[in-house]
């Protein structure tokens, strides 16, 4: 009558399956072609700096292991000496001093843009505070208009005069204690 579904071959865990090598081609060709678009946006609306810098950061490493080879190489032909305090102290020190200033001066590039950034939100809030300015003189007119309707007016006098001011208070009591 009822089937049983509990089979053991349909329990068994599923592997995420990996995106296709399609995909991962169709996206690279998206982005490079939304690179080069933006690169030839001549009215400058968006930083294209910041998604660069990655890509700038990759290459100059590239350039700074490719030189310091370069050099490397030289010395050995130099001298064996030579070759070797280059490949095991000029070398590395060289990279590691280079590619630190590199990393700094990109990370001081992103946080001057980043800034810009909110820069411009902080301008958009500001027009959004100048519009909200304009509803405190519209309350400031309406309380106006309230204190000149006539049993408004009957209301808020006699809410006052129940409360004695501060001052008639402050004489009662001392000529209470005296």
């Amino acid at each position: 009558m009822v089937e049983n579904n509990n089979d053991s071959r349909n329990t068994t865990p599923h592997k995420p399956v990996p995106e296709k090598f399609s995909v991962k081609i169709r996206r690279a060709v998206f982005w490079v072609v939304q690179y080069w678009r933006e690169l030839f946006n001549f009215r400058f609306d968006k930083y294209m700096i910041i998604q660069v810098i990655p890509g700038v950061y990759g290459m100059m490493l590239v350039a700074i292991v490719s030189a310091l080879t370069y050099l490397c190489v030289d010395a050995f032909l130099d001298s064996t000496l030579k070759g070797l305090f280059y490949t095991f102290f000029a070398a590395p020190l060289g990279f590691l001093v280079s590619a630190s200033v590199l990393r700094a001066l990109l990370e001081f590039y992103m946080v001057v843009f980043k800034i810009s950034e909110h820069v411009d939100e902080l301008v958009g809030l500001r027009d959004t505070v100048d519009r909200l300015s304009g509803i405190s003189d519209s309350v400031d007119e309406m309380v106006s208009v309230t204190r000149r309707i006539p049993f408004w007016r009957a209301l808020s006098s006699s809410a006052r005069t129940e409360r004695k001011p501060r001052t008639e208070r402050k004489e009662k009591n001392t000529s209470e204690i005296d």
